[in-house]
């Protein structure tokens, strides 16, 4: 595992979980900090980060701009 980036934070574990599933199935691995830290205390204190690989970074936010395009 090399370098971890932050692409992505949510107050929402349900949307970290939808960015998750979404950029898995074009086959980038995806990691989230305070998932269950927000399930405890959902509050701006514990925000879920979406974090890929600096090697798939690139291609995660091409995934994310295409679908902000697309809706």
């Amino acid at each position: 595992m090399g370098e971890l980036v932050t692409i992505a934070v949510f107050d929402n574990v349900t949307q970290a979980h939808l960015l998750k599933s979404r950029l898995e199935a074009e086959g980038i691995r995806v990691y989230l900090t305070n998932e269950n830290l927000n399930s405890i205390l959902p509050t701006a204190f514990t925000q879920v980060k979406v974090q890929v690989n600096l090697n798939d970074s690139f291609a995660a936010m091409d995934v994310i701009y295409s679908d902000n395009e697309e809706s």
